[in-house]
């Protein structure tokens, strides 16, 4: 986990948008959580990414993002990765 390398992303923040300034300190290292010490609000590390919100494996994000960009349609890529998940089901025992 790198603070200096994130920036507060609340609109009224003072330092929004500001790099390595000093002003995120890690909040949890557990659930990788920063802290602006400007306005006292905590953020994920996933804030402002595609990542934001997922609750899926970004394992499984990575492969839909990957077949979707290759102009996978959407119906196989569902197909697809049911079809994945019962071979790995299968074999995991």
């Amino acid at each position: 986990m790198d603070p200096q390398a994130q920036f507060c992303h609340k609109s009224d923040c003072p330092a929004v948008g500001q790099t390595g300034q000093g002003n995120i300190t890690i909040h949890s290292r557990k659930e990788r959580r920063y802290r602006c010490k400007t306005c006292g609000r905590t953020f994920t590390e996933r804030k402002g990414t595609a990542l934001e919100g997922l609750k899926k494996e970004v394992a499984l994000f990575t492969i839909v993002i990957t077949l979707l960009a290759h102009g996978c349609p959407i119906s196989a890529t569902v197909a697809d990765l049911r079809s994945a998940a019962r071979w790995l089901l299968s074999h995991a025992r």
